[in-house]
């Protein structure tokens, strides 16, 4: 390395000397006769001191002066870069071979040999020469990412410098055309024909230097990547030498630390060994340094560990690195070949797995927390024996009996000593420690992330590449002889021995046998409970959800048997001790085989008669028929199938599967899509009867769009298989097969949810029904009277099942839809690159701090569609929770009608908030940002909407506080009534005469409210009756205390009272006062009353007094009678 400084010494002269001469230069390639810069500023000068010409004239003029003198400064600067360029050119062939000799091996000297440090060398010494060589190979490294960012820069100039030239020649014929032709304004003044002359000529000479100097670049070019080159090669060589010289530094200063750490060890030990027997408080002290002279060597120990970890990990690092890099050159530059898609699926099955490394990150982190509480607890007793002398006293105070006390303090104050060193090192050793583990998981995560950006690539790219030849009548007519070869390479001979030793020995496997059998031999028993069940179903009083949750179970039984043998039997074979790679191929396709039976037989046994599907779930027979032949006849052919895809791919993993792969793909994919073709016909499918219904409405809107691309998928991936995109059909038929058993578990899905509703709103009619039965019968046992008029006025709203019924069956459908939607998407965005296009379409950036720094986040075309995906699944929510949530609370809790409207009133109130906030932080929208729109928001409800706002804030605390509920009978200014809604802005009260009443919430709260059933819906009834004058009154007030005890809605307590209030005009005023414990018996208790009163004042023949008028004549003068007879139609006159 000796040699490389007077290299790099003469590189850095010959640098500055050339940006000194290529000024000098540039000043006298400029032609003679151009205008110079000092004569532009002198005219500028004269043009602002001029006095003679407009404010306007004269910024023309400056301006075009200012033009000239910047076309100057670019035509300087175009002649030193071209003089750079030159010089460059000229001189770099020197330097490179300078530069390549130093490199040479025989004239390298070796990297340990600038090392001034050996093994007598202290440990402070060699960790300041590590940290030196640490801090120099940083700054090398950033110096070979400038050469190479240089280098890329050079390696694509040329294309620009082609492009620029053609438009700085085309830009200089223009300026030279204009330069010839004659002035087209003859009236002006000669300064200004000057300044237009300058311009283009100073326009001419910059374009005609920049041409020269783009030429020059390219020209040059060759010879300038070439240094580029030579530096970077001599600081890759520079940094080679500094990781020999780190690696034998970090040697010596582990050995150094080993060293003094089994030394603090054997001295510790060796004191504990002379001490023992001594004060218990020696023995004490010595113990514990001995224990943390061992927890320090461990560590010593560990960081040789972890450094070896960490060079590994870069090493990993380095080749990932660079085959991501590779990849992406090879791909970009279009010329690939079938080989290049084996080369990369081969990269892509070695990349490291990534829960392998938050594995390792979630026990690191658990490390560090330990290392901390540890160096908690050292510092902690640091501070506390820091004061050697103020130690020794405190412990010598046990130490008092002893007679040789002043040797016990003298062997203490040596123990007290070695503590405090042990305790500096310990710490020391566990910064070092955490240092480590903090760049460990620094390398990890870098690792980790360049490992998860080239899969992505890789998985963005593989699906378009060939990884195998296409297929031939060859491959296939070879295919026995390369089976039985590698069947034998295998160790196929083996294989019975080692199934025998596998599984025979095994218990899970013979329980797993044990557990099949008994489920084979009971399945005519599971057949039968699973009927039994049958006759329950549809009765309100035997149905319940749970008969559905049972006979689920029952059935997934039926199913179960072969597949549990199955999965035992492979996942033995697979994680058996002495298992070969037979025997895991056998395993994995066994493992895959049972889970594709479990599904298939589970679909079959749901189809039965009498089963799940038609009892519970009320499929049609015909189509429960349909749908049993199909999955009979596709079972074996996919599984079979499936068994062959996954055992030929486990045999022969390079070339996923080969051969037998594909054609075990075509069975399987074959089979799927005759089933799908069959089962989804549009005339003769399972969907057939649903088109009149008009339920599903988009299924069969988009029925040509889905039903083709259904039946034809698997028959693609079958092409893609055979033409050799082998990886792209093992990929997309995961994806497709995952799509499939997601969509049958939404059908699924779907039946249960409208199971739990059938069952829930059956029930709930039942009971409505038995209400109003048990109604009747007690209306009938008090022989009350059957005119109800007014009573449904106070009654509280009923509830309307069928409505919620379908709000609820509307939310399940639209949640469906949401959930297809979403698991589509999950499952097939990470094979749709152009999903992923949305991530680059930026629509504007914002502002977040992370760790106390500001950073540029970039709200994109994806995150508005989230955002709109956010808004519509709020709209949703509000819109059709509420209906599900009455049922829930109406079932489960019994809630009344007021308490329901409250909860779910303010769950629409949450659900929208944090939308809102979703939609809004989505798209990017701070606090900090808006801030400024709610002060103006507030000045604006300030003014103009206080009314709006106060009412939204009186209708929280309304709901909150419940001065009023739904249901409540109400008194407000002149209007009586019952509550039906509390909305945002105002509450709804329906008066007697059925008329609708919108009351501002405010007015609940700021002013008089009389509400009759607010807290006790106990209310009073007040009955004026009037009997004539000379009526027995002592009589008629019992008579009236009688009606009131014998009518059962009256309370006994407080007691009815009867008063005699008044003489009137025309009655004696009696006044019958009673409580009612309702105020929905108020009207038909006052009916019953007055009917009792009269029957028993008439049957004592009290008269009820009516008003009576007397009629005087005026006799004054004579009066005219005339009587008539209808009879006769005569007439006499008196």
């Amino acid at each position: 390395m000796r040699t490389l400084v007077p290299v790099v010494i003469a590189g850095l002269l010959w640098a500055a000397w050339l940006s000194s001469a290529s000024a000098q230069e540039a000043e006298s390639a400029l032609p003679a006769s151009l205008v110079t810069s000092q004569t532009i500023e002198s005219k500028i000068a004269e043009a602002q001191a001029a006095t003679d010409r407009t404010e306007e004239a004269k910024t023309q003029l400056i301006e075009l002066y200012r033009k000239a003198l910047s076309n100057l400064q670019a035509a300087k600067d175009n002649a030193a870069s071209a003089t750079r360029f030159r010089r460059t050119a000229e001189r770099a062939p020197a330097e490179i071979q300078a530069i390549r000799a130093a490199l040479a091996p025989d004239t390298q000297a070796a990297p340990l040999d600038d090392l001034e440090a050996d093994a007598n060398t202290p440990l402070p010494v060699l960790e300041q020469l590590s940290q030196k060589e640490q801090a120099d190979l940083t700054a090398a490294n950033a110096r070979r990412a400038d050469f190479e960012s240089r280098l890329a820069i050079l390696e694509q100039r040329p294309a620009a410098i082609s492009q620029r030239l053609a438009e700085a020649t085309q830009q200089r014929e223009e300026a030279s055309s204009q330069l010839q032709a004659p002035t087209e304004d003859d009236d002006a003044s000669p300064t200004f024909a000057q300044a237009h002359k300058w311009v283009l000529e100073t326009r001419y000479v910059a374009l005609s230097t920049e041409t020269t100097m783009l030429e020059q670049e390219l020209s040059s070019r060759p010879l300038r990547m070439q240094l580029l080159e030579a530096r970077r090669d001599k600081e890759e060589a520079g940094i080679d030498a500094m990781g020999e010289r780190i690696q034998a530094l970090a040697e010596l200063i582990d050995r150094k630390r080993r060293q003094a750490a089994q030394q603090a060890t054997i001295d510790a030990e060796q004191t504990q060994r002379e001490i023992a027997g001594m004060h218990p408080v020696l023995v004490e002290w010595s113990a514990k340094i001995a224990a943390l002279s061992r927890d320090v060597s461990e560590m010593t120990e560990r960081l040789q560990a972890q450094d070896l970890a960490q060079q590994n990990l870069k090493q990993l690092l380095e080749q990932i690195d660079a085959d991501y890099q590779d990849a992406r050159t090879t791909l970009e530059s279009g010329e690939v070949n079938d080989d290049l898609g084996r080369i990369l699926l081969q990269q892509l099955d070695t990349l490291p797995d990534p829960r392998a490394f938050v594995q390792n990150a979630e026990r690191r982190q658990a490390e560090i927390a330990d290392l901390n509480v540890r160096r908690l607890e050292y510092r902690a007793e640091a501070r506390r024996i820091a004061d050697t002398d103020a130690t020794i006293e405190r412990l010598a105070q046990s130490l008092q009996a002893d007679a040789s006390n002043e040797a016990l303090k003298a062997r203490l104050l040596d123990l007290v000593q070695q503590r405090q060193e042990q305790l500096d090192q310990a710490l020391e050793t566990n910064r070092l420690y955490l240092d480590k583990l903090r760049e460990l998981d620094r390398a990890e995560q870098a690792l980790l992330s360049t490992a998860t950006e080239y899969k992505a690539f890789l998985g963005e790219n593989l699906p378009w590449l060939r990884n195998a030849k296409p297929i031939s009548l060859g491959d296939i007519r070879g295919m026995p002889s390369q089976l039985r070869d590698r069947l034998a390479s295998a160790d196929l001979p083996g294989l019975p021995r080692l199934m025998v030793e596998q599984l025979s020995y095994s218990p899970a496997f013979w329980l797993g046998l044990i557990g099949a059998g008994v489920l084979l031999w009971r399945r005519r028993a599971i057949i039968a409970a699973i009927e039994a069940i049958a006759p329950r179903i549809g009765k309100p009083t035997t149905d319940r959800l749970g008969h559905t949750g049972w006979v689920l179970l029952l059935t997934l039984l039926i199913a179960a048997p072969l597949p549990l043998l199955l999965a035992i039997t492979g996942w033995l074979l697979q994680a058996g001790g002495g298992s070969t790679v037979l025997s895991r191929a056998i395993g994995a396709s066994l493992l895959w085989v049972a889970l594709y039976l479990a599904i298939l037989l589970s679909l079959r046994a749901i189809c039965l008669p009498r089963g799940l599907a038609a009892v519970h779930f009320r499929w049609p027979e015909r189509n429960l028929m349909l749908l049993r032949t199909q999955i009979t006849w596709l079972i074996w052919p996919l599984a079979i199938a499936v068994a062959i895809v996954h055992f030929a791919i486990g045999l022969n993993p390079t070339e996923t599967g080969g051969t037998l792969a594909k054609l075990g793909l075509l069975l399987g994919f074959g089979a799927l899509s005759w089933f799908l073709y069959r089962v989804f016909h549009p005339r003769r499918g399972v969907l057939s009867h649903l088109r009149s219904g008009g339920d599903y409405p988009m299924v069969f809107r988009t029925y040509l769009l889905w039903y083709p691309l259904a039946v034809g998928y698997p028959l693609t991936l079958v092409a893609l298989s055979l033409t050799g995109y082998v990886y792209t059909a093992e990929a997309y038929s995961r994806i497709f097969m995952h799509t499939i058993w997601f969509i049958v578990a939404l059908v699924l899905s779907n039946a249960l949810a409208l199971r739990w509703l059938q069952v829930t709103r059956r029930r709930l009619a039942f009971d409505a029904a038995m209400e109003r039965r048990r109604a009747e019968q007690a209306e009938a046992q008090e022989h009350e009277s059957a005119d109800e008029t007014g009573e449904l006025q106070f009654e509280a709203p009923e509830v309307d099942i069928t409505a919620l019924s379908d709000e609820t069956r509307g939310l399940i459908r639209i949640l469906l839809f949401t959930g297809t939607i979403a698991g589509l998407y999950l499952i097939w965005s990470s094979a749709l690159p152009a999903l992923h296009i949305f991530d680059d379409v930026i629509l504007w950036h914002e502002t977040i701090t992370v760790d106390g720094t500001e950073q540029s986040r970039p709200i994109t075309l994806g995150s508005l569609g989230l955002a709109l995906l956010y808004a519509i699944g709020t709209w949703v929510l509000a819109d059709r929770l509420p209906a599900l949530l009455e049922i829930v609370l109406l079932q489960r809790f019994k809630m009344k009608a007021a308490s329901r409207y409250t909860v779910t009133t303010l769950t629409i109130y949450v659900v929208v908030a944090v939308g809102l906030l979703l939609v809004l932080s989505t798209l990017g929208a701070r606090w900090s940002q808006v801030q400024w729109l709610a002060a103006a928001l507030s000045v604006g409800i300030g003014f103009g909407l206080q009314e709006i706002v106060a009412n939204f804030i009186s209708g929280l605390i309304i709901l909150f506080e419940r001065p009023i509920r739904v249901g409540d009978a109400v008194t407000i200014g002149d209007t009586d009534g019952v509550v039906t809604k509390i909305k945002i802005r105002a509450t709804t009260i329906r008066n007697w005469d059925g008329k609708e009443l919108l009351v501002p919430n405010k007015e609940f709260i700021t002013g008089r409210l009389l509400n009759w059933s607010l807290s006790d819906q106990t209310t009073r009834l007040v009955l004026a009756i009037g009997i004539a004058y000379g009526s027995p009154v002592r009589q008629a007030m019992d008579l009236l205390a009688e009606a009131a005890r014998e009518n059962a809605n009256v309370l006994d307590e407080p007691a009815p009272t009867v008063i005699f209030e008044t003489f009137g005009d025309n009655a004696l005023g009696l006044l019958l006062r009673c409580f009612v414990d309702s105020i929905d018996l108020r009207v038909s208790t006052i009916s019953a009353l007055n009917e009792a009163i009269n029957d028993k004042f008439n049957a004592a023949g009290i008269s009820i007094a009516f008003p009576q008028r007397d009629l005087h004549l005026d006799t004054i003068k004579p009066l005219r009678v005339q009587i008539e007879h209808m009879e006769r139609h005569s007439k006499v006159a008196v």
